[in-house]
């Protein structure tokens, strides 16, 4: 595979300047990630700490039962057991058939850094995916892109479950999944790959019950091979590890939204975005009812949610935490603290949006005597087919434009010159000459009577019309000559800039297993990882 190293000018000034190792924002946390040495300093740190490695193994080990597994990840939850073995870690939010492009790329990222720092350490270095099954933004999940009649549209599923159910709750319905999937097939070209692909994923379908066990089986049969160890962050059999850190969570919880306040406030007056909406009183806590959530607030001494009427003294909240720990669940503040007590963490991977919240979470995490991990942004590539190529270069066409600013200008500077002359520009020159040549008869209406000049100007207006519609008929008929080209133009441009922005942030990975074959993404693990580069064009 041919990879391009592509700058993004339109990236977060955050992740730019993170990449760049200024120190406004590397002082928001405690390792460097591109120094190599700071992997060794984090494992020794770890080596000092205590997990409860044997019930993490456990948990693990219950989850796959309903699965299924490898005898590589079979090893790898075994090795957790070992006191120097040490995890990369990532998560997302359980997209259909893994949502977009970027949690495989994410994945990727996990299984590659793992990799490295195994051999670099001579220690068990353990890929893991945290799957966000405790999240309830079913929109944010139920549905993937697909192209049709030179369009993307949103191929969405529904659910009838209450809005604010865990994704992990949510039972699939089979016969409303089947349908999604013809519908999805109707949209793909046949190849010699879809007959196998759509029959893997339908088993799969039959075979899971809910949308996190549909995840996780799709992915198995990606990256099982390699080991990849999956987790569903609502698990019961996680929550009762985690019951004795939400205690200290809540114990902790003025210190842990003040910080994160004050570093939200700290973060925007270097001229940094961060999409975290943050107060003194967020408890940074959900609690479940009747199989939904809801997000605790404290004031005083008390914790409430006033939509669902409930409230809790701190003592009485710490009571029903030991006693039930599978009713709650973490938030966005919260999850990588959590993260931090359960797995002994080399280094998270993250996309640009994690690394910027990540960015005001050290203070907290100090609160509670832990140290951040290392904090890798994640790869982000765009997936280049060879006859999208060959177009491109024919057309000189750079990549940066390509997945920065779309390709609709060199849509129109090629359709301009298939002319002897640019169209507007001779549409210009007529007009102006027309202007001239008319002046004189404008001016002897005017001197006869003034309505008749202003008849004359009319008259000049209604030439002026048609002449703007003879430029569209052009410009239609042009259009029609070339359609073909202008398709291709156009489909590159919904490749490679859908929705004004990248691939990765649209495009699912069944499509491209469809067009290049099951084993894409296994292929995709050679991809050379240049982690301090924006972007990585990558040729298929």
């Amino acid at each position: 595979m041919k990879v391009h190293s592509v700058h993004l000018p339109k990236q977060s000034a955050l992740i730019q300047d993170y990449r760049n190792r200024e120190e406004s924002i590397m002082t928001q946390f405690h390792y460097d990630p591109y120094q190599i040495r700071n992997y060794k300093k984090r494992h020794d740190y770890l080596s000092s700490q205590d997990f409860k490695r044997e019930a993490l193994t456990d948990a693990l080990k219950k989850q796959y039962q309903k699965w299924g597994t490898s005898e590589a990840v079979l090893n790898h939850i075994e090795a957790l057991n070992d006191p120097n073995a040490v995890v990369v870690i990532g998560g997302q939010q359980a997209g259909l058939f893994s949502g977009p492009l970027y949690t495989i790329h994410k994945i990727i990222s996990i299984i590659v850094q793992a990799k490295e720092q195994r051999e670099y350490l001579q220690q068990p270095v353990i890929p893991v995916f945290w799957m966000a099954g405790e999240d309830h933004d079913f929109e944010e999940i139920n549905h993937v892109y697909t192209y049709q009649d030179q369009r993307l549209h949103k191929h969405r599923i529904q659910s009838t479950d209450p809005e604010k159910t865990p994704v992990s709750k949510r039972v699939i319905d089979k016969e409303s999944m089947l349908a999604w999937i013809n519908d999805l097939f109707k949209s793909l070209r046949e190849t010699e790959y879809t007959n196998d692909l759509y029959e893997r994923l339908i088993n799969l379908v039959e075979d899971g019950d809910t949308y996190v066990d549909l995840f996780a089986k799709f992915t198995n049969t990606l990256f099982a091979h390699e080991g990849l160890v999956l987790v569903d962050s609502d698990a019961d059999e996680l929550r009762d590890i985690e019951a004795d850190y939400f205690v200290e969570m809540v114990q902790h919880q003025n210190e842990i939204a003040e910080s994160v306040v004050d570093q939200i406030e700290t973060q925007e007056d270097k001229g940094y975005s961060i999409s975290l909406d943050a107060t003194t009183e967020d408890g940074h806590l959900f609690y479940h009812v009747n199989g939904e959530r809801f997000l605790l607030e404290r004031k005083g001494d008390h914790w409430l949610n006033e939509e669902m009427g409930v409230q809790f003294t701190t003592e009485e909240l710490i009571q029903k935490i030991k006693s039930n720990p599978r009713l709650f669940s973490n938030n966005v503040v919260t999850r990588p603290i959590m993260q931090e007590y359960v797995f002994p963490v080399l280094s998270f991977v993250g996309g640009p949006g994690e690394i910027a919240y990540w960015s005001v979470l050290k203070p907290a995490f100090e609160r509670l005597g832990l140290q951040f991990p290392i904090v890798m942004p994640r790869l982000s590539l765009t997936l280049l087919g060879a006859k999208h190529e060959q177009w491109i270069l024919r057309h000189h066409v750079k990549f940066e434009d390509l997945i920065s600013k779309g390709i609709f200008q060199h849509k129109m500077n090629w359709l301009n010159r298939q002319t002897s002359k640019p169209i507007e520009e001779v549409v210009e020159n007529v007009k102006q000459e027309l202007e001239f040549v008319h002046k004189p008869l404008q001016d002897l209406a005017f001197d006869i009577q003034d309505d008749l000049g202003a008849y004359a100007e009319s008259n000049l207006d209604r030439i002026h019309e048609d002449i703007n519609q003879l430029e569209k008929r052009i410009k239609q008929e042009l259009r029609r000559k070339h359609q073909q080209s202008i398709r291709c133009f156009d489909e590159l441009n919904h490749f490679y800039y859908p929705n004004k922005g990248l691939q990765e942030r649209v495009w699912n990975i069944v499509y491209f297993m469809n067009e290049y074959g099951p084993d894409l993404p296994f292929n995709l693990l050679d991809v050379p990882p240049r982690w301090e580069q924006d972007h990585l064009v990558v040729s298929i």
